[in-house]
């Protein structure tokens, strides 16, 4: 499976070139198998995207095939689609035939075009906050199969909990790796200037505040070029001063 990273400026341009969110490949490997399970066991649906929140932003996360991605690109140019709406307001949407052209001006008939004849759209919801949508499109006369809805709804929970678990894997390893890096940067100042812990940490926090730059940015700065940064050598006040390790 293979996630792009492009923006798409023209809305018609290929599918290939739909933004896609940093996603961990075995988590982007279990949502893929999700909406796949979902063709299995909905009769004539084949055509299934996921896209997922990124700072408001709709990104396409997987699809089933060519045609939802190049529906899902629409969209993030567009700013108007079925999944939009969906991730947007966080309720299901539903809409079919000649009613997708009178919701959406400009999605619409590009959609249609494509021989797109219906589509369900629904959120992707976990512990009260909306991460993305899931969206089928059919391209049979008549009206989306019975359940639907209620399967869709079922899947995307299944990829919500994914993805939600996923990213609280991601703030814990990255909270860790800054404490880190914090802890190894208080090490140097302890050695080179022959301070206390808490002198050097004190020390980092005032280069930090004085600089108007994020604590872990001073740390990692320090780290890689074993130098303290340039807000803190233009900042008399942030001089660190030398004090007996006993304190």
């Amino acid at each position: 499976m293979t996630l792009t990273s492009r923006r798409v400026d023209n809305p018609d341009a290929p599918a290939s070139m739909t933004v896609c969110p940093p996603v961990d490949d075995a988590v982007a490997a279990v949502v893929h198998d999700v909406i796949q399970a979902s063709t299995k066991v909905v009769p004539g649906i084949r055509h299934v995207a996921l896209s997922a929140m990124q700072r408001e932003t709709l990104r396409l996360l997987t699809a089933t095939d060519d045609l939802p991605r190049r529906l899902e690109s629409f969209q993030v140019v567009l700013d108007e689609g079925p999944t939009h709406d969906a991730a947007h307001e966080a309720v299901p949407v539903i809409v079919e035939c000649d009613e997708i052209v009178a919701r959406w001006p400009e999605f619409g008939p590009r959609a249609r075009a494509l021989g797109v004849t219906s589509v369900a759209a629904v959120p992707l919801c976990w512990s009260g906050r909306t991460l993305g949508a899931l969206s089928v499109y059919s391209v049979h006369e008549g009206s989306l199969p019975d359940g639907v809805v209620e399967l869709a709804t079922a899947y995307a929970a299944q990829a919500a909990a994914t993805l939600s678990y996923a990213k609280k894997a991601e703030n814990l390893e990255f909270a860790m790796i800054t404490r880190q890096q914090i802890g190894q940067a208080v090490g140097i100042l302890m050695e080179r200037c022959e301070l206390s812990a808490e002198a050097a940490f004190s020390y980092l926090r005032r280069v930090s505040q004085t600089g108007n730059v994020k604590l872990r940015d001073v740390a990692r700065d320090l780290l890689n070029t074993g130098e303290l940064p340039l807000c803190a050598r233009a900042v008399r006040s942030s001089e660190p001063v030398r004090t007996n390790r006993g304190e």
